[in-house]
């Protein structure tokens, strides 16, 4: 851009963003190092490299957010401050692209001058003052994506989930107003309003507001001590929640046994297992969760 076309936008400065292969970069390993975090020996997020790798008509999406990164003085390398995992998620996207003979996608990074405080201060605060996207925003962005032409398969790519999560997402557009408000204050988990989304209205409200008296959530606690009673609320009660899984822990027995007669994928497994599903067996492992929650 000319610095003629830059002036009209009334900028006030600009800031050169780097291009790297991600190869080249160094994430700091080294515990003794400011810029050392333990998430460095983090895997890479398979979403996260789908979600770099998708095209958009014919073009990668790549590197949203540009990392922030700083030149080590002894040895010229750019040691990354921000951005660690979008590095290593790069690194394996790269990898799959050159395979198919495709070029390679570049690394955007925002070189600052930075002493081991300044540095520092920028890795910790990094992360810590975003705000997290709430169930509604999402389910509300992704509806206006599929409104431009394109699919749910795409959305779950573009959200890092599955495509059954999207689905789930979009149901809570019909939600009644009282299930989308208690969903996105934190009073109750996205997944029993998803539950109450496939209830007529009425019903909805009605095993929300018995939620709300007989299981309430703290909002920001991710676990919950009401966690099993909150199940059965929006299950329609343990009844119909223990019917529900019997018919489940049946589907998944008589699986096994036809995979295992028809591939013998399952050698060395216990024959019993089939048996232990549908006995219930199961059910002391979740016990043991909701006394955790």
């Amino acid at each position: 851009m000319s610095t003629e076309s830059r002036n009209k936008l009334n900028n006030k400065g600009k800031n050169d963003v780097y291009l790297f292969d991600p190869a080249d970069v160094v994430l700091v390993d080294d515990k003794t190092s400011a810029l050392y975090d333990e998430r460095v020996d983090n895997d890479f997020k398979e979403s996260l490299v789908l979600n770099m790798m998708f095209e958009v008509d014919g073009v990668p999406l790549g590197v949203i957010k540009n990392l922030v990164g700083r030149r080590n003085a002894e040895t010229g390398k750019i040691e990354i401050i921000d951005g660690r995992q979008r590095t290593k998620a790069l690194r394996e996207a790269n990898k799959r692209r050159r395979k198919r003979g495709l070029e390679p996608i570049w690394l955007p990074v925002h070189i600052k001058r930075a002493n081991d405080q300044r540095a520092m201060s920028m890795l910790i605060s990094a992360n810590e003052h975003s705000t997290e996207d709430s169930p509604m925003n999402r389910a509300k962005k992704a509806q206006r994506y599929i409104d431009l032409g394109r699919d749910e398969k795409e959305v779950a790519v573009l959200l890092g989930t599955s495509e059954s999560t999207v689905k789930n997402l979009l149901r809570l557009l019909d939600a009644p107003a009282a299930v989308k408000n208690a969903v996105d204050a934190g009073k109750i988990t996205t997944s029993d309003a998803y539950k109450l989304s496939r209830e007529e209205p009425a019903e909805a409200k009605k095993r929300l507001e018995e939620l709300m008296e007989k299981a309430p959530r703290t909002p920001g606690k991710k676990r919950s001590k009401n966690a099993k009673k909150a199940r059965a609320i929006v299950s329609g009660g343990k009844a119909s929640e223990k019917k529900a899984e019997n018919a489940v822990a049946e589907a998944i027995a008589a699986w096994i046994e036809a995979t295992w007669n028809e591939k013998g994928d399952w050698a060395g497994a216990p024959a019993k297992i089939p048996d232990l599903i549908r006995s219930g067996e199961w059910r002391k492992h979740r016990a043991a969760e909701d006394a955790a929650e």
